[in-house]
């Protein structure tokens, strides 16, 4: 079969790297075409011409030709280079086998003899691991990179089975002690994280391929993610510590203690990289991973652990890794999120941590202070974004003590009283903020006391918004928060004449104040706002303000659920009002009344030429109108 071009067909074949397909018309290829496939046929036979003599019986005389196969991996060949270092593997993984067989009393009393050769195995081992690291950070093309994670960690378990067996075996030979499955996953991991060329192929080759399907991976991979992480936070606490200065008793500065920055963060400050950055990488790996099975009962067997496949047995049972992966996945969590979040990922991890985060942590409340910080944010839509998971950390997950429930409660709905206002109601995804409004003032967590604060602050926004199904939402969500705390409302209701007059002219309640302020100033106040919306131009809205002129305490009067009231926006209300006149004309033709007109055509010559003015300057640029 003729062979083409590896340039213009290559097909990646195989798990660790790519081949050619054969085409079946061979005049379609041009000379220099068939004269570089003659190159490649050449140098794919010097390649396993070179895997001969390096794996033969007289492989040790023929050691330092193992540096052709890396020139043959550097021709910028893609199949070449797949070829050629696997080659090196299996070269590598040949010799170390053979050393493995050797008796102990051999390798003891030989060291002469085989000495070079556990040195010159060490070196070429280690630039090995390096080469491939480098080659899957590289900027060569995705496929490339791939191709290089998949054959690290193909040497990773092939470097686990030579350990395990020449233990086994009582082996002396590997005293050069190749590093555990734990450190090389670390080191590869590293390379991932602070390279120059962050892929999003190689960090789904790893998930998919050996992440998702192997637990002993997972493991590994986790663990190193954890340990960047908590070493970039301890250099941040080290260098918040030297900026602040350090005073004694008698408030001179003290000398400070020296003290070591950790490895990564030194690595990641020499080469560039960004506390964004680096949080981006680790959110993209840590997402891809899967949940942790739950905890077996007291005496049940774990139905996670026989499940789970090992990549690289060392000895450990795999329940060791099920068991230690539960606590493992939290704490990485934690250590991500002690780091500075950027504001660009904080929607994205505020919408995983409720669903794939906390029914896996032992203690959720934990991640109070992370949506502390959320909720002071800068932006809007994080602070919407945080209620969700704070509420849910308070009312399934009873944050903390009833003395420490009391504050966190006020701390979360004086957040959320501050984010009730006509902004908010102006993001495009606001409909999980107002579930979530509705669910926290029927709360149980709510005070009574406060229960007025949010009606008037509800009916104020609700006189200043201008579309109809966001007003009509608000008055659904102060109608059952005075029905359901009419002991504490209801004065606000029935205020006398001159009460009213007083609190028209000069209103104590502020829209800006905080809750705490607008707390102190309620019984100052009174609903009036109710009775504007009476007159509101919507007859909808106009018809549902008048529903608090009726007694609505009692048990039997009628409910408002605010949930109805989500998706009322101004084109569904013109259409529920339209066919709420066509059911009225309906009415009046039977009873052979006619519908009433309350306007009347008359011609103005003054606003006729206004308007034909406003016309004649709105087509100038068209060179039409009364001054062309």
């Amino acid at each position: 079969n003729y062979l083409p071009c590896p340039a213009t067909s290559r097909a990646l074949a195989g798990h660790l790297g790519f081949g050619c397909r054969p085409r079946r018309d061979p005049a379609l290829a041009c000379s220099a075409d068939t004269c570089r496939c003659t190159g490649s046929r050449l140098a794919m036979e010097e390649l396993r011409g070179l895997e001969r003599r390096l794996t033969g019986a007289n492989g040790e005389g023929h050691l330092n030709e193992i540096e052709r196969l890396y020139d043959l991996a550097d021709t910028g060949d893609l199949r070449m280079m797949a070829e050629a270092l696997q080659a090196v593997g299996r070269v590598l993984q040949h010799h170390r086998r053979r050393l493995a067989a050797l008796p102990a009393e051999v390798a003891a009393d030989g060291k002469t003899v085989e000495q070079p050769i556990i040195d010159w195995l060490r070196q070429h081992t280690e630039a090995y691991h390096v080469a491939l690291a480098k080659l899957a950070t590289s900027s060569s093309s995705s496929r490339a990179q791939v191709c290089a994670v998949r054959l690290a960690m193909a040497a990773l378990k092939s470097e686990a089975e030579d350990s395990r067996s020449a233990v086994s075996r009582g082996g002396a030979s590997l005293s050069f002690s190749l590093p555990p499955p734990e450190k090389r996953a670390l080191n590869l991991i590293t390379e991932l994280l602070l390279s120059d060329n962050w892929s999003s192929h190689v960090a789904q080759c790893l998930s998919s391929e050996f992440v998702g399907a192997f637990v002993d991976v997972r493991h590994y991979v986790l663990s190193a993610l954890k340990q960047c992480a908590e070493q970039v936070g301890k250099a941040e606490l080290l260098r918040k510590a030297r900026e602040a200065p350090e005073l004694d008793a008698e408030g001179k500065a003290v000398a400070k203690r020296r003290r070591i920055v950790p490895p990564f963060a030194v690595e990641m400050r020499s080469r560039g990289r960004s506390h964004e950055e680096l949080f981006t990488r680790i959110l993209a790996l840590l997402t891809e991973a899967p949940e942790p099975t739950p905890a077996p009962a007291a005496g049940a067997e774990d139905e996670g652990a026989e499940d789970a496949a090992q990549y690289a047995p060392v000895g450990r049972p795999v329940g060791h890794f099920a068991r230690a992966y539960r606590k493992l996945y939290q704490d990485t969590w934690v250590q991500l999120l002690s780091l500075q979040v950027p504001v660009s990922k904080c929607v994205a991890v505020l919408q995983l941590l409720p669903t794939r985060v906390m029914p896996h942590m032992s203690q959720p409340k934990i991640l109070a202070d992370f949506y502390m910080r959320s909720f002071h944010s800068t932006s809007l839509e994080v602070s919407v974004q945080s209620l969700s998971g704070f509420l849910l950390l308070l009312t399934k997950y009873s944050l903390g003590d009833p003395e420490t429930l009391s504050t966190s409660a006020q701390q979360f709905y004086a957040q959320l009283y501050s984010l009730i206002k006509p902004e908010t109601f102006a993001l495009k995804k606001r409909a999980r903020f107002q579930r979530l409004v509705a669910a926290s003032l029927q709360s149980g967590l709510l005070p009574g006391r406060l229960a007025g604060v949010f009606a008037k602050r509800c009916l104020r926004v609700a006189i200043s918004s201008t579309e109809p199904g966001t007003v009509m939402w608000l008055l659904s969500v102060a109608y059952t928060l005075i029905q359901k705390h009419h002991s504490h409302c209801q004065q606000l209701l029935h205020r006398s004449a001159s009460e009213t007059a007083a609190a028209l002219k000069a209103d104590p309640f502020d829209i800006e104040a905080t809750l705490d302020v607008a707390a102190k100033h309620i019984s100052e106040t009174s609903l009036w706002e109710i009775r504007l919306l009476q007159r509101h131009h919507v007859f909808a809205v106009a018809t549902l303000a008048k529903l608090f002129l009726k007694p609505f305490f009692k048990p039997t009067s009628r409910k408002l659920d605010p949930e109805l009231f989500l998706d009322q926006s101004f084109d569904a209300s013109f259409r529920q009002a339209m066919k709420t006149a066509e059911r009225q004309a309906s009415r009046w033709e039977a009873r052979g009344e006619t519908c009433p007109v309350a306007f009347k055509v008359e011609d103005n010559a003054e606003a006729d030429r206004v308007f034909g003015w406003a016309a004649a300057l709105s087509t100038s640029q068209r060179q039409i109108g009364a001054g062309k």
